[in-house]
């Protein structure tokens, strides 16, 4: 990502990591969303292959301001965070066809298609996996069986987009106003609650204060949340936690990788009260 200055105004530049890599999907996901009414960044100028750079390039509008991740808890965070619950909602709205990571081999991107025909799939592409690996060193036999047990059985009839990647540093504000949702470069589809789901796992990770229900406000102006609702958020927290856990284990071990298990545990411990 590259920031372009261009006389009072900021653009920014993205250019695909691989030759084979479009930004189109990427591309037709902005576009979709603003039509939406969303404040995402619009897309100025778009080539699916550039000659010279031999790869794709998109770039977009500014959002201004900062993001929330940065700034303490005032008056506005709630009605900023109500805002930004109703866009997510729209987000969430748009169909996908498939789910998983939205694949980037389609030069237009007409239809924002994934790699996997069920959430089934998609779930359990590295289940097994990743509880081997934290079997034993992280997580205990009966904390394994219960996360099996919740993620193994799991389906969704229909995809839809998945920001992918939300947390309070993607939401912006200025001057204590919502500007928009930032970096789309993770969009994939899921189930409904897969944003909920990855908000809630770092809700209080860079602030002590849980904002997910001032998201959930707003969210549930566009999109009436069901009955079970907040088991679904968690059940989605639990399988991106789990994910994220057993990634983290190829690293030096960190703060960020406490958290995660410390989470990870905790909605284990719910579940398994849920069980009994």
């Amino acid at each position: 990502m590259y920031c372009v200055r261009y006389g009072n105004e900021v653009f920014y530049l993205r250019i695909a990591e691989e030759r084979a890599t479009s930004l189109a999907p990427e591309a037709r996901a902005h576009t979709l969303l603003r039509e939406r009414g969303v404040k995402a960044p619009e897309v100025v100028y778009f080539e699916p292959f550039d000659e010279a750079l031999e790869r794709s390039v998109m770039l977009t509008t500014e959002i201004r301001g900062e993001p929330l991740s940065l700034g303490g808890f005032d008056a506005n965070t709630p009605v900023i965070l109500r805002e930004a619950g109703r866009d997510l909602a729209r987000i969430n709205d748009v169909l996908v066809e498939g789910f998983g990571w939205i694949r980037r081999d389609q030069e237009n991107g007409a239809m924002l298609q994934a790699e996997h025909g069920t959430q089934r799939a998609f779930v359990l592409e590295y289940l097994d996996a990743d509880l081997a690996l934290l079997s034993g060193t992280m997580l205990t036999p009966a904390e394994v069986a219960t996360v099996r047990i919740a993620l193994l059985s799991w389906d969704a009839e229909h995809a839809r987009l998945a920001h992918g990647d939300l947390d309070l540093s993607h939401i912006y504000q200025h001057a204590g106003r919502y500007t928009g949702i930032i970096d789309f470069g993770e969009i994939r589809g899921a189930g409904r609650f897969y944003d909920l789901g990855h908000f809630k796992l770092h809700d209080g990770e860079a602030r002590f204060q849980r904002v997910l229900p001032n998201l959930l406000d707003g969210y549930g102006e566009i999109w009436p949340l069901p009955a079970d609702y907040e088991a679904q958020i968690r059940r989605w927290s639990l399988q991106i936690g789990i994910r994220a856990l057993a990634r983290s284990l190829t690293r030096s071990p960190s703060m960020y990788q406490q958290y995660l298990l410390a989470t990870v545990r905790g909605l284990i411990q719910r579940r398994e009260g849920e069980q009994n």
